[in-house]
């Protein structure tokens, strides 16, 4: 019975950079006939506990989720799903990578200003409910530049000032994919490397990553997702059957900061419910 019904292990909310509320999101989800969801905010799970409670009341099942960046040449994100979000030692953690956030969104406001842009903190987070520097990023400095004219769109500002190399970019200090996943699994989560697409496209590139990756005690990776060719999709379920990893996916929703991305949906269609009975029964090992 459970065969035809979508699930989406990876969106946003407004406890980090996404446009709706947990309890919004998880009434998205069932408007959008999505059986089960995971919450899996940028380094934070302050939005998860209101999710889960809105997704018991809409009859979706929730999920704990936590989305982190770990230190990689390339952007390197980690999902951890089914975490303990009650865990001291992991919120620590958590509380410790936004410092670190929060200190990199004041270094980049203060290139910013040295290079002829008056962007306050203010102009940051005015933009949501309950914004920090702490739980803000670069969407939201560019979104700034944009509402001030000193950028067309969000991906001018990134292309011109907040990419990797431009001017105004800072680097942010993460933990090792190592630690990140220890952290993760410290948590009674289990790891999956999001969104590989971003990393590499090439076959035996991903393979070695993902050989070295499980070496370090990841579970899977994100074979769906919202911007994947068939022919990606498919290697990565190729890969993770050869490494004996679980294949995971999600849409990566943002609402209107990804406007383009619909809740529930991945490029090759929907995530099928298989995949989250495979994720259960691998937590509960």
């Amino acid at each position: 019975m459970t065969d035809n019904l979508k699930i989406d292990l990876h969106t946003h909310s407004t406890a980090s950079d996404g446009t709706f509320t947990p309890t919004r999101l998880a009434e998205m989800a069932r408007e959008k006939n999505v059986a089960a969801a995971a919450l899996t905010d940028h380094d934070t799970v302050d939005g998860v506990q209101e999710f889960l409670t809105a997704c018991a009341e809409n009859g979706v099942e929730g999920i704990a989720g936590v989305e982190m960046s770990a230190k990689y040449r390339k952007e390197m994100h980690i999902v951890g799903l089914f975490v303990d979000t009650d865990d001291t030692e992991f919120r620590a953690k958590l509380e410790e990578l936004r410092g670190m956030r929060e200190k990199r969104n004041r270094e980049m406001l203060y290139l910013l200003a040295k290079n002829g842009f008056d962007i306050t903190e203010t102009d940051i987070t005015s933009q949501k409910d309950g914004a920090t520097m702490a739980n803000t990023g670069r969407a939201h400095i560019a979104r700034a530049m944009v509402e001030k004219g000193y950028a067309k769109s969000t991906g001018d500002a990134f292309a011109k000032y907040l990419k990797k190399g431009k001017p105004c970019y800072v680097e942010r200090v993460t933990y090792s994919p190592e630690e990140t996943i220890q952290i993760i699994k410290a948590a009674h989560g289990i790891a999956v490397l999001a969104h590989p697409v971003y990393i590499t496209m090439g076959y035996d590139k991903l393979y070695s990553l993902m050989s070295r990756l499980k070496s370090y005690g990841i579970d899977g990776m994100e074979c769906y997702y919202n911007c994947y060719t068939e022919e990606f999709s498919e290697m990565c379920m190729d890969i993770c059957e050869k490494l004996d990893l679980l294949p995971s996916g999600g849409s990566d929703f943002h609402g209107n900061n990804k406007p383009t991305v619909a809740l529930g949906a991945v490029s090759t269609g929907t995530v099928p419910y298989t995949v989250l009975t495979a994720l259960k029964l691998s937590a509960h090992h």
